[in-house]
C-alpha cells in the first residue's frame, strides 16, 4: 500500500519514532526520520523527494509543530508536500488548529497500527484524513468520510 513511498517522520519522543517507522516500514515504506534538532531543515531539504511529512504538534522548549509547518512550507521544493499532524494533543482544540494551517490531516496517539497506513496513503493519494481516537474517524470539509 506504501511501497516505494518516501515518508519524512519528524517526532521528538524515540518509542513513538520507532512505533510509527516499524508500521510504515512493515507496509514498504521508505522511511526519513528527524527527531528534530538544529539541522533538521537541513537534513529535509537534503533528503530529495518526500511523499509526506508526518509532524508531532508537541516539541521540547516550546517549539511548536505549527512553527515547523510554516518553516517547512518554505523551504525549495516543499510547499506542495502534504503535511499530517500526528499528535497527543486534545484533537478537538488542535484539529481545527490544524486544518486552518493547510495540514492535510490530523491524526490522533495512540494510532491504530491496522488503520494507519491507509490512512496515511488516502493522505499521498490526496485525500484528507482527520481523525480523532474519541470520536472516530471524520472529515471536517463534510467532504468524503474516511473510514
Amino acid at each position: 500500500m506504501l511501497n516505494g513511498k518516501t515518508i519524512y517522520l519528524i517526532e521528538d519522543n524515540p518509542t513513538n519514532l520507532a512505533i510509527i517507522s516499524a508500521i510504515l516500514r512493515r507496509n514498504e515504506a521508505n522511511v526519513r526520520y528527524d527527531r528534530w534538532g538544529v539541522d533538521t531543515f537541513k537534513r529535509l531539504a537534503r533528503s530529495g523527494r518526500v511523499d509526506l511529512i508526518i509532524l508531532d504538534l508537541m516539541f521540547p522548549n516550546g517549539v511548536s509543530g505549527y512553527e515547523l509547518f510554516d518553516q517547512i512550507k518554505a523551504l525549495p521544493g516543499f510547499a506542495n508536500t502534504p503535511i499530517v499532524a500526528v499528535s497527543a494533543a486534545d484533537s478537538q482544540v488542535e484539529m481545527p488548529k490544524a486544518k486552518a494551517r493547510g495540514f492535510m490531516g490530523y491524526i490522533s496517539k495512540p494510532i491504530n497500527h491496522k488503520v494507519f497506513p491507509r490512512q496515511i496513503a488516502a493522505v499521498i493519494a490526496g485525500k484528507q484524513v482527520w481523525e480523532d481516537s474519541d470520536l472516530s474517524m471524520y472529515n471536517i470539509d463534510q467532504e468524503e468520510t474516511y473510514r
